[in-house]
């Protein structure tokens, strides 16, 4: 990726190496300045920043649209950097993700704001993938949250799931530990004043899984092992058959 901005007398020339990313990775790239003035200027009062950006509070010029997570110090005409995502960055989505702003301290939204394309991890990928694809449902929706990831479940409409309005599924990652967040909204039959009626209650479920538990054959997913986790915490919230 490439961005050049100017802001007199300076011509700033920006490089990333790389036009994707995911949670985790590094971000690494130079950035060049022209001086087209014959006046000498302090490069050190300008920084190249990571930041997490909202979109919205950026085009009202609000400052607090944009929050800084680290920073280099431009260390003369030709600096380069390398920044590294957290493993549980903010992806980016229409109206939030990662910037790289290359500004004054205290004039971030003036400078130059390269938004990245940043995508989850390799693992949680991978997860998702095997919910689709073996157990059938669907990933209608994936949002950052703080510190995690956030997927909204679609079950399949079979009778089992039926007592399940609503199913979202949460990510963070900690080191090589994954934990899984589970939010149900549930139907529950009720009988109030000897009428029956149906309430919606909430349930929720942790669960931690480490590397040699989601792992096999090095860094492949254990795919049995992930649906065989999630089914069992499914199991606490389905329907059940009534003998």
């Amino acid at each position: 990726m490439k961005s050049t901005f100017f802001r007199k007398p300076l011509e700033f020339a920006l490089e990333i190496e790389g036009e994707n990313w995911k949670q985790g990775d590094p971000v690494n790239g130079s950035i060049s300045i022209s001086n087209h003035s014959n006046e000498e200027v302090d490069f050190s009062k300008f920084s190249i920043y990571l930041c997490n950006g909202d979109l919205k509070k950026i085009q009202k010029g609000d400052v607090k649209g944009l929050v800084v997570v680290d920073e280099v110090v431009l260390e003369g005409s030709d600096t380069s950097f390398s920044f590294k995502l957290d493993e549980n960055s903010p992806i980016s989505e229409k109206s939030s993700g990662p910037y790289l702003v290359c500004a004054k301290k205290d004039q971030l939204l003036e400078g130059d704001l390269m938004a990245l394309r940043v995508g989850p991890s390799k693992i949680i990928s991978e997860i998702l993938e095997v919910l689709e694809n073996f157990m059938r449902f669907k990933v209608k929706s994936l949002k950052s949250k703080k510190n995690s990831l956030e997927a909204q479940i679609i079950l399949p409409s079979t009778k089992e799931y039926s007592s399940i309005a609503n199913f979202k599924l949460s990510f963070a990652t900690s080191g090589s530990d994954i934990e899984l967040n589970y939010l149900f909204k549930v139907k529950k039959v009720s009988f109030d004043g000897g009428v029956a009626q149906t309430k919606d209650e909430t349930k929720k479920f942790k669960t931690l899984l480490t590397s040699k538990e989601y792992l096999i054959y090095g860094d492949s997913l254990n795919q049995d092992a992930i649906t065989s986790s999630v089914q069992k915490t499914l199991d606490e919230v389905k329907l059940k058959p009534i003998i």
